[in-house]
């Protein structure tokens, strides 16, 4: 997979037709004259510092022929730690329980914590911009690492009764990715309480969804039908769903296999020592007090404490909680019952060293039947006797401990023999019970669990010789903040002369293994090198003179492995590659690698979306390492390199497996750093010699590879657009705005999106900048969307919709039956001008963009093209 032609010396990273290099070099010049140079901030190796010195730069051209010289020591790093957004069932202020406890543990350890409220702002209009949907996002730092956070809907939302309208997915989607914006977010887990948030959270990108289940939610009386629905939705698409009691677990598994059991816990610093501070209401409570504290719901056996209170009017019991859901009446009529609301968790210590007897009286059905009671922990915690109705969590895991009973009359003894105890022997062990379950402990297993089923351990293989430069900015790209959390670089020194081996040896980065070879392996068997040494179950071969953009690559890379089992390799989209990876368009410079904007627009656009191909470029290629086990390493007698991709993809194929582009995936490339160094002769020899060895082993003629996946690649005269166009056998709508494109905010941008999501429509945009770069020619921006600056290049094709947004430019020489104009883009006298010079031409002005694209589509014709 290299060269073009005989007399053309390209690396096997780009195949790209001579035409089409000299359209991207004019491309590139045009695009430098307009765009200012910015000085390079370094990124750290370190992950303790995120910037350093700031580089100035030197002319375009120089970088364009050398990769930036980037000073700096590579300072010792740590793991990356992923972030958590947490959707709750409970306010943090509520009452404190397995939510705000793992939450909290989350921050301890260094986790970023977005902990969203139950309440939800509402903007309460449609089609509001994501700019005005982010300024009614409230974020709020309440602790070290913990942010409330206030999401804004279309509508106010209850959690526990309404649906989300699809204006709520969308605007409540905005607001987590305003929030992930402000805050750099990039690798994060999204922890869910409830099943009300599936929609949003199926609808949010480059996320892990996990179920933290609690609840036997068809227990609860309040709950809606809808709610189940979802709850059955969310156990299918969480990667990851953790249940705290054995119900749960065996109930969940059946729906998803990746379910683990996590019970609740205690703080046990909070609940182990009597606190010196005193209430003034506990002076008066006569004793012994028989206590609980919690809900006081339709779940709990009022009934139960009645009985046993009018038996035993010398015990005084002592509820604490809301008594929402539960008829206390008759009790608060009891001398001996006392309810004293719900009580902040700081102050709860207080009342339970109160306690003479802790009590666990709920009733048993379907809800309490899967329930593990955090209070049994902190209970215990505290050393206090607890007697409890037949629980089966309680049976399980505290049955030497608690005295259960399943009767009025058993209740009743039970708590009589608690107060008769004696001694320190029983509190002791309590207590060393509740420090075998604390919630750091809780946390350190989920921690685990998340990272062994979310983000399974990754290798990246780098093989270097020389170019330092290079290798150091493909490193610090990788290594950047929000870097895939669990992940090992193995760096392969093919016998480098430069100060690569130098600057190698003095890394100290527990993330990095530098290998070191004492001569110069070639690129096949230093892969191979690098591959046995590696212990991911993934593994991604990346050249040293690329740059990854963000940490979202690895991820999205690694999605099609899931979707479909067949795939054996992986591979981006790139600037710089020899075959159908290579982009039609891109916006980017050899400091930052890709622009932001481009980045986010090229992001949206082919959102999950892949292609399967016969061939992938070695610049950057993901693989299975039940795949490598199975294909084999590399064949060394490619020798430096060249051909050695194009063999091995042959190899996997014939294993079997499929190989596929990510298109939603992107790594910038230098090209053939390394390989561009050979003389002309030598480079020349090693391309025959591997192209004839090629041939010979596969028994046929190399072809050369397919160029940029796009309808019109260097198509420049009408009749072959034309020609193009009709074998699609698809509809092409031509959209005619103002020719700048920049953000999504516009009205005319909105309806060109609006128009794209359509699978049958091609749209063609006239345009002359794209987020202030030139437009030459036809460029192909997302799956199905194109720009050009060359509107005479159509004029031989008939469209199915010609729709004026913004121009009033008339070109005779365009094509339709139907001429459509969107009067909100227009001034009145603006609109009555391009009426006037078509006079067939029909107007919308719906104030909703939705509206006005299911009018347009809805004159929808069969193509035609002459």
């Amino acid at each position: 997979m290299n060269k073009i032609t005989n007399n053309r010396r390209r690396s096997s990273t780009n195949r790209t037709s001579p035409r089409q290099i000299k359209l991207r070099k004019s491309n590139y010049k045009l695009y430098k004259k307009k765009r200012s140079v910015q000085p390079v901030p370094p990124i750290s190796l370190s992950h303790t510092t995120h910037q350093q010195s700031v580089r100035p730069f030197e002319s375009e051209a120089a970088h364009a022929r050398a990769a930036p010289q980037v000073t700096g020591l590579i300072a010792p790093g740590i793991t990356p730690l992923y972030d958590i957004i947490r959707f709750p069932v409970i306010d943090w202020q509520f009452r404190w329980q397995r939510p705000q406890q793992l939450s909290e543990q989350f921050a301890q350890q260094g986790h970023r914590v977005f902990y969203v409220t139950t309440e939800i702002n509402s903007v309460r209009k449609e089609e509001a911009s994501k700019e005005e949907v982010g300024r009614f996002v409230s974020i709020k730092n309440i602790d070290r690492n913990v942010w409330l956070v206030t999401l804004c809907a279309h509508k106010p939302l209850n959690l526990y009764k309404d649906e989300m309208s699809s204006w709520d997915i969308q605007y409540l989607k905005w607001s987590i990715e305003h929030v992930r914006d402000k805050f750099g977010i990039s690798q994060v887990v999204s922890i869910v309480d409830l099943p009300f948030w599936t929609p949003l959270v199926t609808a949010m990108e480059q996320h892990h969804i996990v179920y933290d289940c609690m609840d036997h939610h068809a227990g609860f009386s309040t709950n809606d039908p809808a709610m189940l629905h979802q709850e059955e939705r969310l156990l299918r698409v969480a990667g990851l769903v953790v249940t705290s009691s054995q119900h749960l677990y065996d109930w969940a598994i059946e729906h998803n296999p990746s379910t683990v059991l996590i019970r609740n816990a205690a703080d046990i610093s909070h609940f182990l020592k009597p606190p010196e501070q005193s209430l003034t209401e506990l002076k008066s409570i006569k004793q012994p007090i028989i206590g609980y504290y919690g809900a006081i719901s339709d779940w709990f056996d009022i009934r139960l404490i009645e009985t046993v209170a009018r038996n035993r009017p010398e015990w005084t019991f002592v509820l604490i909680g809301h008594t929402f859901g539960c008829d206390t009446t008759d009790v608060e009529k009891l001398d001996n019952v006392v309810l004293l609301g719900e009580k902040p968790y700081h102050e709860l210590p207080i009342y339970l060293h109160r306690f003479q007897v802790a009590l666990i009286p709920f009733m048993k059905n379907m809800l309490t039947k899967a329930t593990n009671p955090v209070k049994l922990y902190e209970y215990l915690a505290a050393g206090k006797p607890v007697v409890s109705t037949d629980l089966p969590e309680v049976e399980a895991v505290a049955s030497d401990m608690v005295s259960i009973a399943d009767t009025p009359d058993k209740f009743e003894q039970a708590i009589h023999e608690a107060l008769q105890e004696s001694g320190t022997e029983q509190i002791k062990r309590r207590q060393e019970f509740a420090r075998h379950n604390n919630w750091v402990q809780r946390y350190q297993v989920l921690n685990d669990y998340i990272t062994q089923h979310l983000f399974p351990k990754v290798s990246v293989i780098i093989v270097v010789h020389n170019k330092w430069s290079y290798t150091e900015q493909c490193l610090r790209s990788l290594l950047q903040k929000g870097h895939y959390p669990n992940l090992e670089v193995v760096i392969v020194d093919n016998a480098s002369t430069d100060q690569t081996s130098f600057h190698l040896k003095a890394l100290n980065n527990p993330l990095v293994k530098v290998i070191s070879s004492q001569k110069n392996l070639g690129f096949s068997a230093g892969n191979t090198l690098g591959c046995l040494e590696s212990t991911g179950e993934y593994m991604i071969l990346l050249n040293n003179d690329t740059l990854v953009p963000d940490g979202s690559w690895i991820t999205r890379l690694l999605r099609p492995f899931h979707e479909d089992p067949q795939i054996g390799m992986t591979g981006p989209m790139s600037n710089y590659v020899g075959n159908d990876q290579a982009l039609d368009h891109f916006i980017g410079d050899a400091v930052y690698g890709a622009d932001v904007r481009w980045l986010h627009d090229f992001y949206e656009l082919y959102h999950e979306k892949i292609r399967y191909t016969d061939l992938l470029g070695f610049f950057c290629v993901a693989m299975k390492r039940s795949v490598w086990d199975k294909v084999g390493s590399l064949d060394p007698a490619y020798g430096i390199g060249m051909f050695e991709d194009d063999d091995y993809c042959e190899r996997v194929r014939n294993a079997g497996y499929r190989l596929a582009i990510v298109e939603d995936a992107f790594v910038y490339h230098y090209g053939s750093a390394t390989i561009k160094e050979l003389k002309p002769q030598a480079y020349d020899s090693l391309w025959e010699k591997n192209k004839a060895y090629y041939e010979q082993k596969w028994n046929k003629t190399w072809r050369l590879p397919k160029g940029p996946h796009s309808l019109f690649h260097l198509a420049d005269h009408p009749q072959e657009i034309a020609n193009r166009i009709h074998v699609t056998g698809k509809k092409f709508a031509l959209v005619l705005g103002d020719k700048v494109w920049d953000a999504h905010s516009k009205r005319w941008q909105k309806i060109v999106m609006g128009l794209t999501e359509d699978e049958n429509l091609y749209v063609i945009v006239y345009a002359h900048e794209y987020h202030g770069n030139p437009i030459i020619g036809t460029r192909k921006v997302g799956p199905r969307l194109y720009f050009t600056n060359r509107i005479d290049l159509f004029s031989q094709v008939t469209f199915d919709h010609v729709i004026y947004c913004g121009s009033t430019d008339v070109y005779p020489y365009l094509r339709s039956d139907h001429f459509v104009a969107d009067s909100l883009c227009y001034h009145d006298h603006r609109l009555k001008a391009l009426q006037s010079n078509l006079p067939n031409i029909k107007v919308f002005g719906d104030a909703l963009v939705t509206h006005t694209v299911r009018n347009v589509m809805s004159l929808t014709r069969d193509i035609s093209t002459v």
